[in-house]
């Protein structure tokens, strides 16, 4: 039982880590360069590639990252966090199995570039979706992950709102946690949003050329210079609140061990 709680927390606390490292540089190479043409995963990936020992650098990302998918799908089949078997804990169970499979390919993104290979180009989310299109019932899947989308930014905003974040940070964190948490989620909650929107409008629309990625989302503030720069602000706190995820966050709780064990009977 210890070895199974010693793995998920380090799963975790690596995952965090990672995820906090690339929200941050996303949010500074959209802050400091001229517009946010290069303010994606991808970019993210390219900048660290381009350091001193770069490749080195990019496969411990994508170690991260990988080891925080393996822990959200670890939790969405034992349910490590306790969300139940109604409704409303299977959807939020489905939604950390879908977080860990688009860290898996994030990861899998910066292993191709660390090890030489090409990350795609800008347009990959357009062709994903008219892949999907051509499939049977494409537009109602399309559709129903761009709800999934929507459902997530308004899951962030509630958590931004009401701090319900802070269940499971340990109480020695320091006072500015919540604020950073806050300002870091509601960022997001609207990238989700733009996101969620337009996967909508692709399959119940028929506008699959408008699909958004994360870097596409925060190019179409751009008109909006005000809100542009808050939102990538608010990135990079979300940043910043994830590595608070990775040095305060409580895994070993009597809850976790108690579902656990109750996993593994």
């Amino acid at each position: 039982m210890m070895n199974r709680l010693r793995r998920l927390e380090t799963f975790a606390r690596a995952g965090w880590l990672a995820r906090g490292i690339v929200y941050c540089l996303l949010a500074y190479i959209a802050l400091t360069s001229a517009g946010a043409d290069d303010a994606s995963p991808q970019g993210v990936f390219r900048s660290v590639r381009d350091m001193p020992g770069g490749p080195l650098l990019l496969m411990l990302l994508a170690i991260g990252l990988a080891l925080y998918g393996a822990y959200r799908f670890y939790g969405a089949a034992l349910d490590s966090e306790g969300k139940g078997q109604e409704a409303k804990g299977i959807a939020i169970r489905i939604g950390y199995a879908a977080s860990g499979l688009a860290h898996f390919i994030l990861a899998w993104a910066a292993l191709r570039l660390a090890t030489g290979k090409s990350g795609g180009g800008g347009e990959r989310e357009q062709e994903a979706a008219g892949m999907l299109l051509d499939m049977p019932l494409g537009e109602t899947l399309l559709g129903v992950i761009g709800l999934g989308f929507l459902a997530g930014a308004a899951q962030q905003a509630v958590k931004a709102w009401t701090t319900e974040f802070m269940k499971g940070v340990a109480p020695e964190a320091p006072a500015w946690v919540v604020p950073v948490g806050r300002a870091g989620l509601a960022a997001r909650a609207i990238v989700f949003a733009i996101i969620g929107y337009s996967l909508v409008r692709a399959g119940w629309f028929g506008a699959a050329g408008e699909v958004k990625g994360l870097g596409d989302a925060l190019s179409s503030l751009t008109e909006n210079s005000t809100l542009y720069m808050l939102v990538a602000a608010g990135l990079f706190l979300f940043g910043i609140h994830s590595l608070v995820e990775a040095r305060w966050r409580r895994i070993r709780d009597e809850d976790v061990v108690a579902r656990l064990r109750a996993a593994a009977r």
